[in-house]
């Protein structure tokens, strides 16, 4: 076999170990579990994914990403056959100042399958679109201006009423940045919307608020608390805080701290607290207690006037011992059979070393243990979203930092990736919400109209002022030809010419001698 066989041998072969290992790359993050789960898949770059799951079973992800000089909002759908659509930009902002900020879009899909979203650039913005088109962006509805803001949910109360929360900075002598917690609401689908109501009358900042319309249509928000609220964070200590509104927004409960400990000092702080209500109705909420590194639970059984005292949810800790994180959250969903669904980051034994994204399921008088999505050797994952379909499939996205670049997003090679699950709950008839097809372009025809007639060239003789013969026509000395680019080639060669012919001369003339 001569050297040049083996050596595009060894090159197909190293080509083929390449591609296989971007198509690992692709499928898995790190290394998924055999607990049930899909192998995690990834949907692109960057970060904050949302996920939510019309009466079809079809699953919708955004996320946001970004581009130079525009941040957008990225979709893209699963169908319960697993068929996933081309990721598409439906809204994309011009960055101010050359600066980039995360759209972080979110998700909602009422009981007609409309999809209602909100992003942000600078301020806060509103679209919805049909849950059989939003894979087209036109079929977005422009989007409304809500007001300046950072973090933002939107859901529907089946009254039809459109409910939003948002946080907003609101300046005080004592708090230059404190981003507060502000409800609106619309009773015309989201073309317009009420004044804003400030329901955190805290003098500190809010991030990461979310929005629970419960089967009675209370409404409940819960936020994390401490200075600051600006670029999705806030500044130790922080604490976790929740409203309740039984009027459908018209007034709203003074805020309650679960803790009232926590939020004074660094050595007691509390994040990433998240709500659910279970199958009998009863709301429950879970949050991250900083620096124990403990998830505690709270449950209330009468719509949120009381609440529970905190106990620890057994088998999981948090990460604060791996990555003290300011971005990330937790996230709950409610199956079919009432369970509620926890997903966050996390570890399983105080000895661990490793992240991983963990699944805790409440049902109603206990936790199980939990179970793992993906697990992580050095990259962290972050802000997990979780939507139940058809009762009993499990959707779940989350976003993975590069150990390298934890803390630079802007040299960060961030992705977002999904995995699913169905669990044994009762599954509900899927309905059928088919894809609507794009437009077609429209073609004008003017029936009414004859077809004009095809004009008729006229030669006319034009005068020419002294003429000259054929034979006494001068050319220009400026008029070039293709011999010309022979010539210029020819003399630009001459010089690598003559050494080349000085070179082999004296070679022959060395040789000569020494055979003399």
């Amino acid at each position: 076999m001569s050297a040049r066989i083996v050596r595009v041998a060894l090159l197909l072969v190293a080509s083929s170990l390449l591609f296989g290992g971007w198509l690992a790359a692709l499928a898995l993050p790190a290394s998924a579990q055999n607990g049930g789960w899909s192998a995690p898949m990834s949907l692109g770059e960057y970060w904050f994914p949302d996920v939510a799951v019309d009466a079809s079973g079809r699953a919708h992800v955004v996320w946001s990403s970004g581009t130079t000089g525009f941040d957008s909002v990225m979709y893209a759908a699963r169908t319960p056959d697993g068929e996933w659509s081309r990721p598409i930009d439906v809204f994309a902002e011009p960055q101010i100042a050359s600066g980039s900020e995360a759209t972080r879009p979110t998700l909602f899909v009422d009981g007609e399958n409309q999809l209602h979203s909100t992003h942000r650039s600078t301020s806060i913005f509103y679209s919805q679109a049909p849950a059989g088109g939003a894979w087209v962006a036109s079929y977005w509805r422009p989007q409304l201006e809500i007001g300046e803001g950072y973090f933002s949910r939107v859901a529907r109360s089946a009254d039809g009423v459109l409910h939003l929360i948002y946080t907003q900075n609101l300046q005080t002598e004592t708090c230059r940045i404190c981003y507060h917690v502000y409800y609106v609401r619309s009773f015309d689908d989201g073309e317009s919307w009420s004044d804003p109501q400030d329901i955190s009358l805290e003098l500190t900042g809010s991030a990461k608020p979310q929005l629970l319309i419960d089967t009675d249509q209370n409404l409940h928000v819960v936020w994390e608390s401490g200075m600051g609220g600006s670029y999705g964070q806030l500044s130790d200590p922080t604490t976790v805080i929740y409203v309740a509104s039984y009027d459908g927004g018209e007034s709203w409960s003074l805020p309650y701290k679960f803790d009232p400990a926590r939020g004074t000092s660094t050595s007691a702080m509390a994040r990433n607290i998240t709500i659910g209500e279970d199958g009998n109705g009863n709301l429950i909420v879970a949050w991250w207690a900083i620096p124990e590194d403990t998830i505690y639970y709270q449950t209330s059984r009468d719509a949120g006037r009381t609440w529970s005292i905190a106990q620890p949810v057994p088998n999981v800790l948090g990460i604060w011992a791996l990555y003290q994180s300011r971005l990330d959250d937790y996230t709950m969903a409610t199956d079919s059979a009432g369970r509620v669904h926890l997903v966050l980051a996390g570890r399983r034994t105080a000895e661990q070393t490793w992240p991983e994204l963990l699944r805790i399921t409440w049902d109603g008088s206990s936790w199980s243990p939990p179970d793992v999505i993906a697990a992580y050797q050095g990259d962290m994952p972050e802000w997990p979203r979780i939507a139940v379909g058809l009762g009993n499939v499990l959707h779940v996205v989350w976003f993975v930092r590069d150990a390298e670049n934890l803390f630079n997003s802007a040299a960060g090679n961030y992705r977002v990736w999904y995995s699913t699950r169905t669990v044994n709950s009762e599954s509900i008839v899927p309905v059928e919400v088919p894809l609507i097809p794009p437009p077609q372009p429209r073609t004008v025809v003017n029936e009414q109209s004859a077809p004009l007639p095809t004009p008729t060239p006229r030669i006319e003789t034009v005068p020419v002022e002294d003429p000259v013969a054929p034979g006494e026509l001068v050319l220009s000395q400026n008029i070039r030809s293709e011999n010309d680019e022979v010539i210029v080639l020819l003399m630009a060669l001459a010089p690598a010419l003559v050494i080349l012919l000085a070179t082999v001369t004296l070679f022959l003339l060395r040789r000569r001698s020494r055979h003399a």
